[in-house]
């Protein structure tokens, strides 16, 4: 698609009557619609927030600082889950330590210390899939910022969406 946004179109997705009432969170929006747009058109938008890049820069570093968040409070919790588990297997391989057990007794202790290694595996797995999403969710931001510095520079960039969503 060329760039055949109209200053009327990007001031009407955005929900502005200018673009001076560009706000940081429709600044991400408009980046996104710079290749789609009227060269001037976009010109005149950065010229009217002349801190556009500063403001993509705060963003990115907003996001880097969410994602760490995220990042060490999955780590927290994850770590306090594989404790407990760890602990209970502890506590069933005392029990199994213990002459007196009955056959059904023993089998039942182990049943149950096999099910706690699942649900270790099964955290574990979750936690990959979260920490993929937050590395996808900070990709993103990059490419859409470094793609309204393209466009803004003057370059043509196409991403195909379809292809990341398949990731």
């Amino acid at each position: 698609m060329g760039r055949a946004l109209t200053e009327k179109k990007v001031l009407d997705k955005l929900g502005i009557d200018n673009f001076r009432q560009l706000t940081k969170d429709k600044v991400i929006e408009m980046a996104s619609m710079l290749d789609k747009m009227d060269p001037e058109v976009a010109k005149k938008a950065l010229d009217q927030f002349p801190d556009f890049a500063k403001t993509m820069k705060e963003i990115l570093l907003e996001y880097k600082g969410l994602l760490s968040e995220g990042l060490k409070s999955n780590q927290e919790n994850t770590k306090s889950f594989f404790e407990s588990c760890d602990c209970a297997i502890q506590e069933c391989q005392r029990i199994l330590d213990k002459d007196n057990l009955s056959f059904d007794e023993k089998h039942t202790v182990i049943m149950l210390m096999l099910e706690i290694a699942k649900m270790k595996k099964d955290a574990n797995s979750e936690n990959n899939k979260f920490i993929l999403c937050l590395a996808t969710t900070g990709i993103v931001a990059l490419g859409i910022a470094a793609t309204a510095l393209v466009s803004v520079l003057g370059g043509n960039v196409k991403v195909d969406f379809d292809s990341i969503r398949k990731i």
